[in-house]
């Protein structure tokens, strides 16, 4: 995979060994900026939760959305709360939304003005 790297207005790959951190990602002209605003879907799953972590300890992350299905195992509230009693400058909110729904209806507040999303969700495999 291909990540991409924004930079004001320019967008650039970054090549696919980059680790996905925050702080390396997307270095830069906007770093400088009041923060850059994050959004984890699938953040409370297995690998959402320790990349929310990770981004809500990052010093460039100003806003944290966890993104999840309600019907998710751990509720994206509850990863939400425990993100913000760590003390880091992220303000960390929780937006779930059923399986039903459709994301171009319900996901335009969590992604509004998100200069990066990552996106962990998946199906977990089985035995």
């Amino acid at each position: 995979a291909i990540f991409a790297q924004v930079v004001g207005s320019r967008t650039r790959e970054c090549p696919p060994n980059l680790p996905i951190v925050c702080s390396q990602a997307l270095s830069g002209e906007m770093a400088q900026a009041a923060g850059f605003k994050v959004c984890v879907v699938g953040g409370a799953g297995g690998i959402g939760q320790p990349l929310s972590l990770l981004m809500a300890m990052d010093p460039l992350v100003s806003e944290l959305c966890v993104y999840d299905l309600t019907l998710a195992m751990v509720p994206a509230a509850g990863v939400a709360a425990d993100l913000s009693h760590i003390n880091s400058r992220a303000k960390v909110s929780a937006y779930a939304f059923d399986k039903d729904d459709k994301a171009i209806d319900k996901a335009e507040e969590c992604l509004t003005g998100c200069h990066l999303v990552l996106v962990p969700a998946g199906v977990p495999r089985k035995p």
